[in-house]
């Protein structure tokens, strides 16, 4: 493998099959790894393992917490730790920090403990500071997770190989639950607590099973596409004391580090022979009440309905829960307990026997085209445009030096001829633009104009030629001048308006051409519509 620079470090040349070890990067401590492949001779394209570097300030957190400090300050200060840069040894060290954190907590909580000496007013004083303690505890908890979830974070999560990730999120999926289930223990009052944060949203709710109680929805506002819902009669037969203890969370970008490597799941007859690979579609929803295992059975199902991260390339939807063991952090996507209720492109409803952490898992077909075959599509491309544009420029010289041929109606052909040219030699150029921040969007205008135009010159083509079929005797003026207008006009105030209302959809990663996925690209289809209409009638 040559050498090469990556996340901040030079690897030097190493052999095949070989692992080479660097310091980490500056301001960090450990060890990272760089894998070069056997078989291809290349560097890992996973990238280079860092998950054994690590900021300094993990070490004195750590300090601290085997001192005995404060847990709810300690977890605030994680909290402004992460909130910097992380690299992938801080994010399985800041999972590891809470889960020692709660332990602490739960020995800080022991000392505020009413006993029989104290009076009414002391011991009431007691559990509201417990109460307090445990809140203060929880946000910063949240907010950790928060910034270990936000998209600069995820990249350190990537420096970890699947196993790394899978466990770190394991983790902190039950560390989280764990600590949101102390500040329930620890609710004065019955009430319903949320936190809700850019990544990460958590309900904690106490509520009263005494009397009429009504169905359970998290979250409270329906923002999105993401619900889940208990029935009253669930809450009813797992309450103890007359209160249900329960515990809401919604993840947005955990599912992806949570492998799917051994998923049971359910495969469709259309996936059958094809290549495809399982992925986690959607965020992740957390359920729990009164907990005492990683998963809670139900008499009465519970339903949930998942938005769908990328609704375009994915199918084959499957209701899953990650199935981990306590002991070993480790586990597996299951789909045993639930069914498929509902789904359609952008949404699935499920219904499941028990509580635990919910996903929506789906396939996404793998197109695979050898190097012989795109070299091939290429090479047609290449060439079936190189003669178009031959025939295009023997049309334009024809139409424009044949003293002859000049008329209204050739006019339209020379300027229909014209735009084809120009567009179609901005299509043998774009893909060497697509690179380029500013060249890419640029082609695609020129591209949405040139296109336009040609079918504002076509429709043109078709009013001359109506005009002559009802004049008995041809004008003796000429309308090339409204032609004109007409042909240029149109596509550019198209362009313009398109341009002024969102000009950053000019240009898409695949392709120099307009973005499909936000109703753009009816800026062209819809005036080329218009067109083919007015050409009809």
């Amino acid at each position: 493998c040559e050498p090469t620079e990556a996340r901040g470090i030079s690897w030097p040349q190493t052999q095949r099959g070989m692992m080479v070890e660097r310091p980490c990067p500056k301001g960090t401590r450990g060890t990272a790894s760089y894998l070069c492949v056997i078989l291809t001779g290349m560097w890992n394209p996973k990238g280079p393992d860092l998950s054994n570097c690590t900021s300094h300030w993990v070490n004195q957190l750590a300090q601290k917490i085997r001192s005995g400090e404060n847990a709810a300050s300690l977890a605030n200060e994680l909290a402004k730790h992460t909130k910097g840069p992380v690299f992938a040894g801080d994010v399985s060290s800041s999972v590891r920090l809470m889960e020692q954190l709660v332990d602490i907590l739960d020995a800080q909580l022991q000392e505020l403990r009413p006993s029989e000496k104290d009076s009414a007013g002391r011991s009431y004083n007691k559990l509201q500071k417990r109460e307090k303690t445990c809140r203060a505890y929880l946000k910063a908890v949240v907010d950790t997770v928060d910034n270990l979830l936000r998209p600069e974070a995820l990249e350190s999560w990537k420096d970890m190989n699947s196993s790394e990730q899978a466990h770190a999120a394991t983790m902190l999926l039950d560390t989280l639950e764990e600590g949101a289930f102390v500040l329930a223990d620890n609710l004065v009052e019955p009430s319903r607590v949320s936190m809700p944060t850019e990544n990460i949203v958590l309900d904690v709710a106490v509520l009263s099973t005494e009397g009429q109680v009504q169905d359970l929805r998290f979250p409270q506002a329906g923002k999105g596409g993401n619900w889940i819902q208990l029935s009253a009669r669930t809450m009813k037969q797992n309450s103890r004391n007359g209160l249900a203890k329960l515990v809401f969370i919604i993840y947005k970008s955990l599912g992806r580090f949570l492998s799917t490597e051994n998923a049971t799941i359910k495969l469709g007859s259309d996936l059958a022979g094809q290549n495809s690979t399982i992925a986690v579609n959607s965020h992740v929803i957390a359920a729990s009440i009164n907990k005492e295992s990683s998963r809670v059975y139900l008499t009465d199902p519970v339903h949930f309905t998942l938005e769908h991260i990328d609704p375009d390339n994915y199918f084959n939807a499957n209701c899953s829960f990650w199935n981990y063991s306590e002991r070993t952090m480790m586990g597996y996507w299951s789909t045993q307990g639930c069914k498929l209720v509902d789904t359609n492109k952008t949404h699935t409803t499920c219904a499941c026997s028990h509580l635990t952490n919910f996903a929506i898992l789906m396939a996404r077909r793998e197109i695979v085209v050898d190097g012989v075959h795109e070299l091939l599509l290429t090479v047609i491309t290449w060439v079936g445009i190189v003669i178009s544009l031959v025939c295009l420029a023997i049309c334009i010289f024809t139409f424009c030096f044949f003293r002859g041929l000049q008329s209204d109606r050739n006019t339209i052909h020379k300027n229909l001829c014209i735009n084809l040219f120009i567009a179609e030699f901005c299509g043998l150029h774009f893909h060497l633009s697509l690179s380029l921040q500013i060249a890419c969007p640029v082609f695609a205008g020129l591209l949405h104009f040139f296109f336009l135009a040609a079918f504002a010159w076509m429709c043109l083509e078709g009013v001359q030629l109506y005009l002559m079929l009802v004049e008995v005797f041809e004008s003796e003026y000429s309308r090339k001048k409204y032609y004109y207008v007409a042909g240029y006009l149109f596509p550019a105030t198209v362009v313009g308006v398109s341009a002024a209302i969102d000009y950053k959809s000019y240009g898409t990663e695949k392709a120099c051409w307009l973005h499909v996925d936000n109703y753009f690209i009816w800026s062209f289809i819809g005036p080329v519509t218009f067109i083919i209409l007015v050409r009809t009638l």
